[in-house]
């Protein structure tokens, strides 16, 4: 049995997406998609946060990567940042948000 140290799955890129299907509305506990009365809550595994945000933000993120000690980020080219928590034997978890206006949750400091 080899013990290595478990590393971040790879996240899946969502396909390219040409108009957004809400608005994203920023929130302390998450993001809300519009009026549509879906969410993308903190705690949401990072594969299932990037797809959702990337067809509110109508692309996907230009980069997802290490961000700080413990904590990745999938960045968007307009600043928003959405940032993941790694977890020893899951994956990373949506924890905190950053726009140009505001920020909630876990993140970096810039």
């Amino acid at each position: 049995m080899n013990a290595s140290a478990p590393t971040a799955p790879p996240t899946p890129q969502p396909a390219s997406y040409s108009t957004p299907v809400a608005a994203p509305v920023f929130a302390a506990d998450g993001i809300q998609a519009g009026a549509t009365g879906r969410e993308i809550d903190f705690n949401r595994a990072e594969p299932g946060a990037i797809v959702a945000m990337s067809k509110l933000m109508g692309r996907a993120p230009d980069s997802v990567a290490q961000a700080c000690p413990g904590l990745r980020a999938a960045r968007w080219p307009d600043g928003t940042t959405l940032y993941f928590e790694t977890r020893p034997f899951d994956p990373p978890a949506f924890v905190g948000w950053r726009t140009a206006t505001g920020q909630a949750g876990r993140t970096c400091t810039i």
